[in-house]
């Protein structure tokens, strides 16, 4: 083993990317590699949003979980005591899968979590993240903004796009949308336009050598120069859909200025009135070694190295855009030759019957049927499926009317041209007239339901945690009366999918039942 280790050092020592490091760093190199070629620990960012967070928080603690003392929001994120997927412990890795897979966690690389916290979320703001897969720092940013505001998160490929609606419906917010655009060419919305972006932009993944061993065989310098046009391609658009007096992050997991220092210069010689923000990295990240950006005109980014904090390379820029700026920035979003004219309408493309509708009468009767709270609440219908989401996108995003680059107008009540994925979260699954709750609604709404939600004892919730279904008749008489269909079984504090017909059945994921379970005490 010492052997293959010596072997690997002096591979890494050899590569590309070292010349890079000694380039940047003189004399620097072995401390640098020192961190550079562990595998990462694992850490873990936790969802403040739900309601059993301070469970949450004890069992992390159970299992060994120190703080992350520089990440300062809400509900916190820690360290576990074990290598990344290397934990010897089985009931403690079940654990963590289930809080999750549940949404009760994120396991996120503790770097990663940087640029959402530069980016200083507010409840209320409307936020793009232009290149959100698989989706840790979207969740990140619904959680700062505590259910108001929201968060467009926007992925242009097809596979990393499924991913990241995995992770924002395991998440349980209802102010997030999914879309898919590429980033350099993403539509414009309602004005004034967004109020926070962040770029956390594709690159080479030369900070990342600790998860992504590939990094040291196959980087090349030429590879940065590539992929620096795309990433100001992309922050350039950033730049025309922020509003006047926002807030703008740029963000990547690579150490090479091509991809960094190189591409805030090019966009800030762009857009004069965009302007890199004075952050105080201490007291931005508290206890986290941090280092300027390398030129005089870089020089308020930040640089984080792997062998200064025990993670990866990552760098940062925080731009801010004047209210001033105002003029300059309309001038460019609409020709100045154009800005005289009335816009031409133009007809919205008729919706296809899997695309994401606003929901009609019909739909709307699911939430009488289950007695819902609706306030602040609209509900979307895809195929088989109900969303609910907050009224602030139905009103922001699909209500309001949109230019396009040739000043022609599109008309409210549609989301194109945005290629919409989802918005909120699934609630209900709809089969043969017969509707069912599903896991990914529970969290958040479950709470606001009256009609088809019955209390049961612990000795019910356990009976069907090991696999029973009772007959109906075997059941308590609020049973009884129940049609068939969906319910929602109401254990102590927590809410139970299930189905109602000739038996009862659990409609659980595995990992709410295993998240059952360890609060029942089976575990």
């Amino acid at each position: 083993m010492a052997g293959m280790v010596s072997d690997w050092r002096a591979h890494a020592a050899e590569s590309e990317l070292a010349k890079l490091v000694e380039e940047l760093r003189p004399g620097e190199l072995n401390v640098w590699l020192d961190s550079a070629t562990p595998r990462l620990p694992e850490t873990v960012r936790v969802n403040p949003c739900r309601k059993d967070v301070e469970w949450t928080l004890d069992l992390l603690l159970q299992m060994g979980a120190t703080p992350i003392d520089w990440f300062t929001p809400k509900g916190g994120a820690f360290t576990m005591p074990w290598e990344k997927a290397r934990c010897g412990n089985d009931r403690f890795i079940e654990n963590i899968r289930a809080l999750h897979t549940s949404g009760r966690i994120t396991r996120q690389e503790a770097a990663s979590m940087m640029p959402v916290q530069a980016l200083e979320v507010q409840p209320g703001d409307r936020v793009l993240d232009m290149c959100a897969a698989p989706g840790s720092k979207t969740t990140q940013i619904a959680e700062a903004l505590d259910g108001s505001g929201l968060v467009v998160a926007n992925e242009p490929n097809p596979g990393r796009a499924n991913n990241l609606v995995s992770n924002v419906q395991r998440s349980g917010h209802l102010n997030v949308v999914v879309v898919r655009q590429d980033g350099r060419n993403f539509p414009r919305v309602a004005e004034p336009g967004f109020d926070r972006i962040l770029v956390d932009a594709p690159c080479t993944g030369t900070g990342t050598t600790r998860k992504n061993t590939d990094v040291w065989a196959t980087w090349k310098p030429h590879h940065g120069e590539h992929m620096s046009r795309l990433q100001v391609g992309i922050l350039s658009r950033a730049a025309l859909l922020l509003r006047p007096g926002g807030t703008m992050v740029y963000s990547t997991c690579s150490i090479d200025p091509m991809e960094n220092e190189h591409v805030v210069e090019q966009v800030l010689e762009r857009y004069p009135w965009l302007s890199l923000k004075k952050v105080n990295r201490a007291e931005l990240f508290p206890g986290l070694n941090t280092r300027p950006g390398r030129t005089y005109s870089t020089e308020d980014c930040i640089r984080v190295w792997n062998d200064e904090n025990d993670g990866s390379g990552f760098f940062i820029a925080v731009f801010t855009q004047d209210e001033e700026g105002q003029t300059s920035a309309r001038a460019t979003r609409a020709h100045p030759r154009d800005l005289d004219k009335v816009p031409t309408p133009i007809s919205a493309k008729p919706l296809g019957k899997m695309d994401l509708r606003l929901g009609d009468s019909i739909d709307l009767q699911l939430f009488s049927e289950w007695g819902m709270e609706t306030h602040g609440l609209t509900l979307w219908r895809r195929g088989q499926y109900a969303h609910v989401s907050i009224d602030a996108i139905r009103e922001w995003l699909w209500d309001s009317p949109r230019l396009t680059g040739k000043h022609q107008l599109y008309p409210g009540g549609h989301w194109q041209p945005l290629r919409v994925l989802q918005a909120g979260q699934p609630v209900w699954k709809i089969r043969k007239e017969r509707n069912r709750f599903i896991s990914t609604g529970v969290h958040g709404l479950a709470e606001r339901v009256t009609n088809h939600c019955l209390s049961v004892d612990r000795a019910l919730a356990i009976r069907l945690l090991d696999g029973e279904e009772p007959g109906r008749s075997t059941l308590t008489e609020a049973f009884q009366g129940q049609r068939d269909g969906g319910v929602l079984l109401r254990c102590e504090d927590e809410f139970i999918p299930a189905w109602l017909a000739g038996k009862l059945s659990l409609m659980m994921t595995d990992a709410e039942q295993h998240i059952l379970r360890l609060k029942l005490g089976l575990l």
